[in-house]
């Protein structure tokens, strides 16, 4: 029996649509490292780039811009080492860690976007149990009963600290929508010109403590694509049709 034409339709935009989805699907890969300069207070992460760059101006809220560093992959292979890849927004708090939802928190020059999901809380011991001036100190500070993404170490004299955190995104070129690839992001800043006491000290007095970092960024953990729900959509046609077919015959 014949499939009403009604029907052959609504599977073949069906059929279309997921297929559609699979063209347009743009997920990115390799990997892309970055430098620029940053301000940490209790309540936010400033990213203002660096002088040489042109966009150093502190302020939270103003969109900072970074360096591009080798080694670069994949979707990256554009980009020109030393000079301007993009800008960076600000995280703005409380809460600086956890499940923090920013769009477009990246944005390069070659039209690749990361959306911001994640800043990881630090996993070292809490720094009130920690003395801050030993060598080789380790901690995470809590500030104002929230865990915060940073991991400070302290140098093997214990004059000079380390600052470090991670990050997870989406990456992708167009919009999220049409595929995203799972990344996951690593912030240092090899020296924050004081020791751990000394960074605790200026958080606590309201201060803000500024230094150089760099960042590397490569793909994580695969997660669910657009292209998997287009397929199943292709199913769920095929499933309706087979189903139509059924009851026409029936009748």
């Amino acid at each position: 029996m014949k499939i009403p034409r009604s029907i052959a339709a609504v599977s073949l935009l069906l059929t279309f649509v997921a297929l559609g989805g699979i063209a347009g699907a743009a997920p990115i890969t390799g990997i892309v490292n970055i430098s620029g300069s940053a301000g940490v207070n209790a309540t936010s992460v400033d990213f203002f780039g660096n002088a040489l760059s042109g966009c150093s101006t502190a302020g939270v809220g103003v969109d900072g811009c970074f360096l591009i560093n080798v080694p670069l992959s994949g979707s990256f292979v554009g980009l020109t080492p030393g000079t301007v890849g993009g800008t960076i927004k600000d995280l703005q708090g409380p809460p600086i860690s956890g499940n923090i939802s920013l769009p477009a928190f990246m944005s390069f020059t070659n039209g690749v976007f990361f959306d911001l999901t994640r800043v990881v809380p630090g996993g070292a011991p809490n720094c009130a149990g920690v003395n801050g001036s030993a060598a080789n100190a380790t901690c995470t500070p809590v500030i104002n009963g929230q865990v915060s993404p940073f991991v400070l170490t302290n140098s093997s004299d214990g004059s000079n600290a380390s600052v470090f955190f991670n990050v997870q995104l989406l990456g992708y070129t167009g919009t999220l929508g049409t595929g995203s690839t799972f990344y996951v992001g690593a912030f240092n800043t090899p020296s924050a010109g004081k020791n751990i006491a000394g960074i605790l000290a200026d958080i606590a007095n309201g201060l803000t403590v500024s230094a150089a970092y760099s960042a590397n960024f490569a793909p994580g953990s695969n997660i669910p694509e657009p292209d998997t729900r287009a397929l199943f959509g292709i199913g769920l046609a095929a499933i309706l049709v087979g189903a139509l077919r059924r009851k026409s015959s029936r009748t």
